[in-house]
């Protein structure tokens, strides 16, 4: 399917955690542990009663762990991957990665540590990826592909 689109450059940017378990026990532990950490950083990064905050809680995270705990089948759309598990698949089909640019590593670095200095948020720059972390638990990954 994405061939047939003939993207030059696909950029994926996914949760760094596995919703796409087939039990609801290994789903909720991993929606536990990832959903903590967003929060902690909401809790230490925006007012609680931010407009900001309670959307994203509300209508953006409360909406995903209600599909990822309540919802089996076709109604659950909610299917985040860990990064390895895309990199094997964008492997397999034939995509080969690309290294971020570094002025993009450098500017995601400077935006983070001049916005959030006093905040246990860090970057980590792993084969060719770059993850966000809260303290240690990373919370987002991105990669770039383009057909092999």
């Amino acid at each position: 399917m994405l061939r047939a689109l003939s993207p030059k450059v696909m950029v994926v940017v996914e949760q760094e955690s596995n919703h796409n378990g087939e039990h609801l026990m290994d789903r909720f532990v991993e929606a536990l542990y990832y959903y903590s950490a967003i929060f902690d950083s909401l809790e230490s990064t925006l007012p609680k009663q931010s407009i900001q905050r309670v959307t994203l809680e509300k209508y953006l995270f409360g909406k995903q762990i209600h599909n990822i705990v309540a919802c089996e089948g076709s109604e659950r759309v909610e299917r985040h991957e860990k990064l390895q598990r895309w990199m094997n698949r964008f492997h397999r089909t034939g995509f080969g990665q690309l290294p971020l640019p570094y002025t993009t590593l450098l500017h995601a670095n400077n935006l983070l540590h001049t916005t959030y200095s006093s905040q246990p948020y860090r970057l980590l720059h792993h084969q060719a990826c770059l993850t966000i972390c809260w303290e240690e638990r990373p919370l987002y990954s991105v990669s770039a592909w383009q057909s092999a």
